[in-house]
């Protein structure tokens, strides 16, 4: 729980505000990973050190101008420069036209754009399409790996998972739902992606 001291809120430590933090970039559609460490541990300490001009709304609001920022054309050429030569390779190494390797692409170039962490990916999927992918999606990271393509990581794809029952049914502030899904990881430089796949069950 956060506190308020007079008519300003802050977080209780580091730690909750690094996790409120995260939460609000992810809310915005801004990889946390992408902003620069500097002024990630500037937000956090804004949102939790008392001062009367610190606070939780004042970080937020370091986030908010760091959206403009990152999506800035210099910003964007910086890290599609810094990814290339790695990001290129793996993805010609796993094989472009793959499952695997239009995933890589499409998180390379969120991360490029400083798009949105989340997103769905792809067509839906069989039961046995998914199992296979999560073969796949492994034997990618291995490669990563192997190949010391280090800039790319922590490749992971999780089980099957009913939505509505976990009370995420709801896509974002649309009228949309889902109800089975895989979702599929991967961090660049520090900044994560979830991809979302939708799961055609069996009836």
């Amino acid at each position: 729980m956060t506190k308020m001291i007079g008519k300003v809120e802050y977080a209780n430590d580091a730690t909750e505000a690094l996790e409120l933090l995260k939460a609000y970039s992810a809310e915005l559609g801004l990889p946390w990973g992408v902003i620069g460490q500097r002024q990630r541990d500037a937000s956090v300490r804004i949102a939790w050190v008392e001062d009367k001009n610190n606070g939780l709304a004042a970080a937020k609001k370091t986030l908010e101008d760091d959206l403009i920022e990152q999506r800035r054309a210099t910003r964007v050429a910086e890290r599609t420069a810094a990814i290339a030569d790695q990001g290129g390779a793996l993805v010609k190494a796993v094989g472009a036209k793959t499952t695997a390797g239009e995933l890589i692409a499409q998180c390379k170039h969120h991360y490029e754009q400083a798009n949105p962490p989340d997103f769905t990916f792809g067509p839906d999927m069989s039961e046995e399409d998914y199992a296979a992918f999560r073969v796949e999606w492994r034997e990618a990271g291995e490669l990563a790996e192997t190949r010391n393509y280090d800039q790319f990581t922590e490749f992971r794809a999780l089980k099957i998972q009913d939505k509505g029952s976990l009370g995420k049914g709801q896509v974002g502030d649309s009228l949309d739902t889902r109800r089975w899904q895989g979702n599929v990881f991967l961090t660049i430089l520090g900044a994560e992606f979830n991809a979302h796949i939708n799961i055609r069950k069996k009836s």
